[in-house]
């Protein structure tokens, strides 16, 4: 089995916060896009090893940017 890249390392963190969809989640390069649900939020940038940005807020969630933080 290969090592897990940082994006999938993401993917899968991500995947498993309530209200996150695997089907949402799209990478492009190292960074991974999806929405979360607003209450969540705080959720997905308690991971360690990911940096989260808010690109997008609507009504009940967001659109969220992660990607690997600096080691």
């Amino acid at each position: 089995m290969a090592p897990e890249t940082g994006s999938e390392n993401i993917v899968n963190q991500l995947a498993g916060i309530d209200g996150v969809l695997r089907d949402d989640i799209h990478v492009q390069e190292e960074k991974v896009t999806t929405y979360i649900p607003k209450d969540t939020l705080e959720a997905a940038r308690e991971v360690e090893g990911i940096m989260v940005e808010v690109l997008e807020e609507h009504e009940h969630e967001y659109l969220i940017m992660a990607e690997p933080t600096e080691s």
